[in-house]
């Protein structure tokens, strides 16, 4: 099957080029749409953090501490690491009476450029909370205190919490997790291969409520909250935070790195997942929109900012050299 092509234009002339594998699946089975290797096995690193957080819904650890939208919204979250973000989750590990030294994530910069000059401006260090994913960890914290599970390597593969997450996952997506692939993810939690297919039924039936009430309680509590809360999600001037914006309560996606998406709409009973083969951010960015597009959700692209339904290539000074396009086969 003929995959997507993101094609960058520089002039009238094509620059560069990425491959996109992507599928749109019912919650009964059926394919809507479906473009590349639709079997190719696929980490969906960050993408899977509203199936990592269930458990901080399900545990009862979020009713317990009072958790609100935005709480529950970052705990799902690859966030900028803006003010908002750190002090949010700083003052939900005094709640918790724990420190940033307990969290497993590590030390990165923040996401996007203008948060990194901003650090540099005001002369603050980076610290684990400037890390995307410091939301999802805090979270994880949260449920071996509720639970009464050891924090020191809550990330590790054998720890009682990732063993609960692979119960949760081998019943979404249908297999038995203990026997899949995994490798560590860039913040140390492990994270598991799966084809494109598996991925997409999985969250088709996660967004219809097609398990126990109790689980899909948690679930649409968490979807609920993260199009409540969007900025705690991603942040100033980030595709999620749109997404989630433009989908006015309709919309579940997150992104992953290294090129994928993954997400749901609820009130189709639909799930999708897509992979950019290059690994790009503006070339999974690109498939997303058009996904959208080639769904008939259109209304949700065109509440999105301009240069987002429409990308182009620009120079330092703003002047427009190119273009971002999706070139499908469908």
């Amino acid at each position: 099957m003929d995959p997507w092509i993101v094609e960058i234009s520089r002039g009238h002339r094509l620059e560069s080029s990425s491959l996109g594998h992507g599928i749109v699946m019912n919650a009964d089975g059926h394919t809507l749409l479906s473009f590349g290797d639709l079997q190719r096995e696929t980490f969906p690193r960050s993408a899977a953090k509203w199936i990592h957080a269930l458990e901080l819904v399900l545990s009862g650890a979020a009713d317990a501490l009072g958790l609100s939208d935005e709480h529950l919204a970052i705990a799902c979250a690859s966030h900028n690491g803006e003010h908002e973000h750190v002090t949010l989750l700083s003052r939900w590990l005094d709640q918790l009476d724990l420190d940033v030294d307990d969290l497993e994530c590590g030390v990165t910069l923040p996401f996007t450029e203008p948060v990194r000059l901003k650090l540099s401006h005001d002369h603050v260090t980076a610290t684990q909370l400037h890390h995307c994913c410091s939301g999802k960890h805090t979270g994880m914290l949260s449920v071996c205190r509720h639970v009464g599970w050891q924090t020191n390597g809550y990330t590790a593969y054998d720890h009682p919490l990732q063993a609960k997450i692979r119960e949760h996952m081998s019943l979404i997506f249908g297999v038995d997790a203990n026997s899949l692939d995994y490798a560590s993810d860039g913040c140390s939690v492990p994270t598991y291969a799966l084809p494109l297919d598996v991925m997409a039924l999985g969250f088709a039936k996660l967004g219809a409520e097609r398990f126990s009430n109790e689980f899909n309680a948690a679930a649409r509590r968490l979807r609920n909250a993260q199009a409540s809360a969007p900025f705690m999600v991603a942040g100033s001037d980030r595709l999620d935070t749109q997404l989630l914006e433009a989908g006015q309560g309709r919309l579940q996606v997150k992104m992953g790195a290294e090129g994928v998406y993954l997400g749901a709409i609820a009130d189709r009973e639909i799930g999708f997942a897509l992979k950019c083969e290059d690994g790009s951010l503006r070339g999974q960015e690109a498939l997303v929109v058009e996904l959208l597009r080639a769904i008939g959700e259109e209304d949700i692209v065109n509440r999105l900012p301009d240069n987002v339904r429409t990308p182009v290539v620009a120079t330092a000074r703003g002047e427009t050299v190119g273009k971002i396009s999706v070139r499908r086969y469908c």
